[in-house]
């Protein structure tokens, strides 16, 4: 094969079977040359046994040393734990696929509730649901619920409200951070099964009687 076939052929074939895992040029080059120097045209081509560290350094050692490591800090980065690990970055990514790890951000959640808070919460909707069970939608419809926030004068535009498509000409637009206006106002709305009953908006500063 390596007298009929140039080097650009034999990588083009290796390529199309293995894709990426395909070995570069110059490792064919040097097979082939390896293949005509033993005259009979048959080589041994694998990597002959040799001491030292192996190839790889993910053992099973080494993989539960690092899910040692984060689950004692979720926060580490991937650069720290290499230094921790004493391993290349892309060692240390590989083991972190591995496992299957990725990191996400913490959910924003309105306030943290208290195990009293959270009692209190399931007494009220379970004693809704005998209600419910007993009298049908007729004690649906006297339910009212009410919601109130705070809505400033003014609301600056988002940085993402501001996204414009443009060409690659286009000079990119700035935008100067703004904060909301100091003045805002209490909206208050209530409503029931068949809608909003009453929007009330108090300023700030104001009391009611």
């Amino acid at each position: 094969m390596a007298d009929k076939e140039s080097v650009g052929n034999i990588h083009k074939r290796l390529c199309a079977v293995y894709g990426n895992c395909a070995v570069d040029r110059s490792t064919v080059e040097r097979w082939i040359q390896r293949v005509k120097a033993s005259g009979s045209g048959e080589t041994e081509l694998h990597d002959r046994p040799r001491p030292g560290r192996p190839a790889t350094s993910i053992s099973p050692d080494m993989l539960q040393h690092a899910d040692g490591i984060i689950h004692v800090d979720r926060c580490i980065t991937s650069r720290q734990l290499a230094v921790q690990l004493s391993l290349s970055y892309g060692s240390t990514m590989t083991i972190i696929d591995a496992f299957g790890f990725s990191k996400v951000c913490a959910r924003w959640v309105p306030r943290s509730l208290t195990t009293e808070h959270r009692r209190q919460r399931k007494a009220i909707c379970s004693e809704l649901m005998e209600r419910f069970d007993a009298k049908g939608k007729a004690f649906l419809s006297r339910i009212v619920t009410g919601d109130e926030t705070w809505a400033h004068h003014y609301e600056p535009e988002t940085k993402r409200q501001s996204m414009e498509w443009h060409h690659p000409q286009s000079p990119r637009k700035k935008k100067f951070k703004t904060t909301p206006s100091a003045g805002k106002v209490m909206i208050t709305v209530f409503w029931d099964i068949d809608g909003v009953i009453l929007v009330d908006v108090m300023a700030r500063g104001e009391t009611t009687n």
